[in-house]
This record gives C-alpha cells, sequence and structure tokens, in this order.
C-alpha cells in the first residue's frame, strides 16, 4: 500500500497511528539539522519531520529533496505540542515523525511558483499540468465536480434521462461557422462538431423519450473572448407537452438547488419575488437597463423621455425615434470631465453618435446649451435628478437609443463598485423578438429558426417579421447570460414557413433540414427546452474572472493548446488517406 491516509486527514485522534504519506514537497526548511517538510496531495498538507535521532538514513536522504519532488513517507504521527499548533491548517496539530523516507520521483524547478499569483496565462496554459497542483485549480475542478453531481441528481429525481447525442454529425449552419471533420471513406464529404445537440434532442423527443438532459460537449469555431472557449460544455433539458412556464420553472428551480449547495455564501434569495426570479420582457430589459442580460444589483434605471423631447429644442432629440435618460446621483460619486469622455468613447464603441448629458443646476453639457429650459425642468422632475447629478441620453432608434447607455451603465456601476461582490442576482428575460435583420436587409433568427413563435403575432409572420416575438428566454446571473431556450416549433407546416421567411429555397431547405422535417411528419409533440454554459456557470459560481479558470485544458485566446502544441501540421501521409490537400496562402 503506498499510503494510508491523504495529507489532509490526520487529527489529533489519530496521534500514535503509523502511517503512510505519499505527495509532493510543498515546502522544506532546515532548522538546525532538523528538517520540517510540508508534504501535499490534492486533500491538503501534513508537516512531516526528519530528525536524524529517529532515523539517519531517513534524514540523511531528506537533505537532497527539493520542492515538488514526489515522496513516500513511512512514520509516526504526534502532537506538534500546544505552542507550535497551526490554527489555519486542518491538520496542524498534528505532524508525521519519519521513520521511512523513499523517493518515488525527482522534480525540475518549476517555471513558476505554484503557491503564488502568476500572471503571465500562457506560461501556466503551457504547463497546465502544474497549474493543476495550486489550490485555487484544484478548489475550481472540485467545485465543478460537485455542481455536476448535483446537476445530475436533481435531473434525475425529475425524471429526466440522461442521453448521449453524437460528435459528428451533419453540417447545418445555424449561426457560428464549424469545425470540419473530413471523412476518410467517403471522398470529399464532412461531417462537422456540433455547436450544439439542438436538432438531436428534438429528435429525441419525436422519439418518445419526453424528458431529456445531458451534460454535452459542443464546438464553435468563434473569436474568443473571456466567457468562450472552441469547445465547451453545456448543461441543458428538452421536456415534452410543455409550455414556456414548465420549462423556466424547472431552469431555475435546478439553480435553486445549485447555488443552496455551492455557493450557500452567496446573498440571492434577496432579489426573489416571491419565491422565484425577478422576470423582465426583452422590450422591459432594454428600456430599463439597455441589455438583454441586466445586473440588476444595483440601480441606474433609464427614463424614457421620447414624448417630452418632441419640441424640446434639441434639433438630434426632436429627430428621434427615441430618447432615454440616465439619471446619475453625485451619491454614487464623483465624474469628471475626463470620466464623462471616457464613458462618451464607451457609447460610441457600442454604436452611438456620442454621449449627449448635462449636469442639473449648472449650464454645462449641450442638452443645457441647446435645449429649452421648460424641457430641462421636465427632465429633471421626470429622473427626480438633485443638483449636481448628471443626465446621460441616448438618442435614435430604440436600440441604437437604449444600448449604448447601457454599455455606460455598466461602465457606471462597476467604476462605482455599486454591485454587492456577494450578491447573486438572477432574473429571467423571456419574448425576445423571433427575427433580427442583417445589414442586407435579409431576416436572420435571433435564438435558432427553430424557435417558436407566439401565436398571437402568427399574422405578422410574412408581413411585418421584426414585430414577431418568440417563446425564448434566458436565464441571467449579475449581468452574465448563464443560458437561454425557447419553445420549440413542433408543427412541420410552421416550421416550413420560418424557413422561408428567413429566406432559405426549397431546395435548401430540404438539404439542410429535410431530416428534420420528415421527422415532425410522423407525430410531433409540442416540446422546449433550454441549455446552459456549465463553463460558465461554474466561473460565476467560482468568482473566476473567465472560463480557463474553472477548465483543466482550456484553449488560449487564440484558440491554441500551449500544453500539446495543438492545432499543429500532419504529415502529408495522413493528409492524403483523407483526401485533404493543404494550400499555400496566397498573398
Amino acid at each position: 500500500m503506498f499510503r494510508t491516509h491523504t495529507c489532509g486527514e490526520l487529527r489529533a485522534e489519530s496521534i500514535g497511528t503509523e502511517v503512510n504519506l505519499c505527495g509532493w514537497v510543498h515546502s522544506r526548511r532546515d532548522h538546525g539539522g532538523i528538517i520540517f517538510v510540508d508534504l501535499r496531495d490534492r486533500y491538503g498538507l501534513t508537516q512531516v519531520v526528519f530528525d536524524p535521532r529517529i532515523n539517519k538514513e531517513a534524514h540523511k536522504l531528506a537533505e537532497s529533496i527539493r520542492s515538488e519532488w514526489v515522496l513516500q513517507c513511512k512514520g509516526k504521527v504526534r502532537d506538534r505540542g500546544e505552542e507550535l499548533h497551526n490554527p489555519n491548517l486542518e491538520t496542524g496539530d498534528i505532524e508525521v515523525e519519519i521513520h521511512e523516507l523513499k523517493i518515488l520521483n525527482k522534480a525540475q524547478t518549476p517555471p513558476f511558483e505554484l503557491e503564488k499569483e502568476v500572471k503571465n496565462e500562457d506560461l501556466r496554459l503551457q504547463y497546465r499540468y502544474l497549474d493543476l497542483r495550486r489550490q485555487q485549480m484544484q478548489r475550481n475542478l472540485e467545485l465543478r465536480h460537485k455542481m455536476c453531481l448535483v446537476i445530475r441528481e436533481y435531473f434525475d429525481k425529475k425524471g429526466f434521462w440522461d442521453v448521449e447525442t453524437p460528435i459528428m454529425v451533419k453540417g447545418t449552419p445555424e449561426g457560428s461557422r464549424e469545425y470540419l471533420v473530413p471523412s476518410r471513406l467517403h471522398p470529399g464529404k464532412f461531417y462537422v462538431l456540433p455547436q450544439s445537440p439542438q436538432q438531436l434532442k428534438q429528435l429525441l423527443m419525436v422519439g418518445g423519450i419526453d424528458r431529456y438532459f445531458q451534460i454535452a460537449r459542443c464546438f464553435r469555431d468563434e473569436d474568443l473572448r473571456g466567457d468562450r472557449q472552441p469547445e465547451f460544455t453545456q448543461f441543458e433539458l428538452e421536456m415534452s407537452f410543455v409550455d414556456q412556464e414548465d420549462v423556466m420553472d424547472t431552469v431555475e428551480d435546478c439553480f435553486h438547488d445549485l447555488t443552496a449547495q455551492c455557493a450557500p455564501q452567496k446573498n440571492w434569495k434577496k432579489y426573489l419575488k416571491d419565491g422565484r426570479f425577478v422576470r423582465f420582457t426583452w422590450h422591459e430589459a432594454m428600456e430599463r437597463y439597455g441589455t438583454d442580460k441586466p445586473d440588476i444589483r444595483f440601480g441606474l434605471e433609464f427614463v424614457n423621455i421620447t414624448d417630452e423631447s418632441k419640441e424640446c429644442g434639441f434639433g438630434i432629440f426632436e429627430k428621434a425615434e427615441y430618447i432615454s435618460a440616465l439619471p446619475v446621483s453625485q451619491e454614487c460619486g464623483e465624474l469628471s470631465r475626463k470620466d464623462i469622455d471616457d464613458l462618451t468613447d464607451i457609447a460610441r464603441q457600442n454604436g452611438a453618435g456620442g454621449l449627449a448629458w448635462f449636469r442639473v443646476g449648472e449650464e454645462s453639457g449641450p442638452v443645457a446649451k441647446n435645449a429649452t429650459k421648460d424641457f430641462l425642468d421636465t427632465v429633471i422632475t421626470k429622473t427626480k435628478a438633485k443638483p449636481g447629478d448628471l443626465i446621460f441620453f441616448g438618442a435614435g432608434s430604440f436600440i441604437r437609443a437604449v444600448e449604448p447607455l447601457g454599455a455606460v451603465r455598466n461602465a457606471l456601476g462597476k467604476k462605482f463598485q455599486l454591485a454587492e461582490k456577494d450578491d447573486f442576482a438572477y432574473a429571467w428575460v423571456y419574448d425576445f423578438p423571433l427575427f433580427e435583420q442583417k445589414e442586407d436587409g435579409t431576416m436572420q433568427a435571433a435564438h435558432h429558426p427553430f424557435t417558436s413563435p407566439h401565436l398571437e403575432d402568427l399574422e405578422y409572420l410574412k408581413s411585418d417579421p421584426l414585430r414577431v416575438r418568440s417563446y425564448a428566454y434566458d436565464v441571467v446571473l449579475n449581468g452574465v447570460e448563464l443560458g437561454g431556450g425557447s419553445v420549440r416549433i413542433h408543427d412541420p407546416e410552421l416550421q416550413h414557413t420560418m424557413f422561408e421567411v428567413l429566406g432559405l429555397s426549397e431546395e435548401e431547405t430540404q438539404r439542410r433540414f429535410g431530416h428534420l422535417l420528415k421527422a415532425f411528419q410522423y407525430g410531433c409533440p409540442p416540446h422546449g427546452g433550454c441549455a446552459m454554459g456549465l463553463d460558465r456557470v461554474v466561473m460565476m459560481f467560482a468568482d473566476e474572472p473567465n472560463i480557463r479558470e474553472v477548465i483543466a485544458f482550456p484553449k488560449n485566446q487564440s484558440a491554441q493548446d500551449l500544453m500539446l502544441g495543438a492545432p499543429a501540421p500532419m504529415p502529408e501521409k495522413e493528409l492524403r488517406e483523407q483526401n485533404i490537400q493543404v494550400l499555400e496562402e496566397s498573398d
């Protein structure tokens, strides 16, 4: 037996016990001939002692050991002595006097100190196997494991079956670029790695599975950021004979369990309304916060002043379709002119031509200099602003007016630290538009093409598609979208019409989605579902800045695996077997 106990297991009641411990050398200290080593494994630290008076051979061998060497230590547990107890260590009351030492493996000096914060992320990813020894990484992976257990237990109790779906599927582009997998047996043909099991889980409903869930691997060849990876994991569900409320309630109850069991330190119940997550329609969230994933831990809500702006004297406002005002109390903090310029840059980066503003009680800012006094007084009254407060404005189409202001609001919340860090504020956003208009004027699905329109909006599906609302919903936490879903189209004629509105020809519809339409003709139940980004949820629960911190072997921001050296060139022989020819990139 290599070990009888782990390095985090021994306590005072183990004193006098003969033990075998194995682990890595966390630290080594030589105190006048007696050598103290903190031995580490994933369970914790135990101090082991090499005393020449107890065993000269073991002590002599211990003189050579260094950081991160792998040891097997045999000895007896003893009390450290009351004055030497370490209250910061779970094993701090005891130590092990070593009678026999075996060096299982030596180690080179690590490229970074494992017990300290390492700011060079590429170095950490290159040596991820060392980075995984750090307590923070092990704590994150343990949390992820626990959350997966809670998720599985929850869905099992609710009668869901965990069903695996294929990793190599047919390409049916639904948004992001897909990773291609060439077929050796069928030259010139390809599989793709699934962006999600969307169509497959719908086909499971056709197959009568009724309640499906999966912790599924997904793949998207897209530009990366802090909460994205080219391969990621989502936990998802699909249900038959349900409406929107059924799915949302099922997902919400899962998050109730997750939060209570995996983040009990978070303050989340104070944001509930009658015991449930607060809900906003998409239009309400955009109108109040300028985003469809609002952080409701702080106020700074917008005020619609469109009607009041019709004859305000300020030409830009008078011509605008929609005007929104964001009052910022001076109690939040002071904003200098440079701060306002920085916020203006943020507004421009998010689609605005600029950022109109004025300070109450002063004639500063473009609005105060151009608008009538009656208008300014009306805005002050409606926003309940006080002398010294700032009011920012968004003007244009509805989206153009509120989205840049939403980015300004988020920047203000971060600058003034308005959100309580230990709070979890969940929210639902629903009734999203079914379509978005692309720059060329054509329609694209705002969620995906299998999302059901509101039945009362069906009359506008062809005549005014941008007016159509969908049965789609997102679950949001602290301004981060955790996931989303929808009630699906189950009627083959309605699904066919949806493809028509999206501009797909009959030939293209059959080529890309003929299998789905065919299946719907054999009795498809009403169904709906939801998918949550597991990596993103764990990131939030772990208070980490990006999802790479909660994934064992992530890619960097350039989608590279620095540890394995992927992607990598392939031998010409293998390329020929796959019927692939690599062309040199032209200038």
